[in-house]
């Protein structure tokens, strides 16, 4: 080996110790960098990943499956550190409150079910790999509706469709009643259980921490 070829290549790699991407994700996936397999990455951490600066190509490869997700990061001397989130959600079928850190199904079962039935509906869904989804609470509900009206006419914060009004874990004023909730008015009703035709159920998962 040439005395001094090592320093010497060293110096060629533009590599500042304060230059690193600091990455997060909405979904679980494998990471990979510059066509490198890293580590896989979950919703709940945060990874930090030291990189030479100049530009590198971060993909990321959904554990449910799906498409895999792109994009090319620019690290330079003026941004020598970088946050970077990884949004798996819309491809995968769930949409993250930014507010409330809730993460809700991307659209309701479209069709008409009882309370229970919606309760079950979501404790037995799987999506995106997980399975720990439930009913929201009507408030939970409230929290998301807005006053203007999407292009199909619902009061909704999130990028969801909806095909009627929407179930909640919370019973209503009476026995055999649980609260319902419509997007189209924004208005609450405690309905009878068992009405399944313009109910629906939009599942939600809470926060891990």
């Amino acid at each position: 080996m040439v005395k001094g070829l090592i320093p010497a290549l060293l110096l060629a790699i533009p590599f500042c110790s304060g230059s690193e991407l600091i990455i997060r994700t909405d979904a679980a996936c494998k990471l990979i960098v510059d066509g490198k397999p890293r580590r896989a990455l979950t919703p709940d951490k945060t990874l930090r990943v030291k990189l030479p600066l100049g530009e590198h190509l971060i993909e990321a490869a959904p554990s449910a499956g799906g498409n895999k997700w792109q994009k090319t990061i620019a690290l330079t001397k003026q941004a020598p550190q970088q946050e970077l989130t990884i949004s798996l959600g819309a491809s995968l079928g769930f949409w993250i409150d930014p507010s409330s850190k809730l993460t809700w199904t991307a659209a309701d079962n479209g069709s008409g079910l009882s309370w229970r039935q919606a309760q079950r509906y979501c404790r037995e869904l799987t999506l995106a790999g997980v399975k720990d989804w439930t009913l929201p609470s009507i408030d939970d509900l409230q929290e998301i509706s807005t006053v203007a009206s999407n292009d199909n006419g619902y009061r909704i914060k999130g990028p969801l469709k909806l095909t009627g009004w929407q179930w909640s874990a919370t019973p209503g004023t009476q026995k055999g009643e649980g609260w319902a909730f419509d997007f189209g008015d924004d208005g609450r009703a405690s309905v009878a259980a068992g009405d399944s035709g313009l109910n629906r159920a939009l599942c939600i998962r809470r926060p891990t921490h």
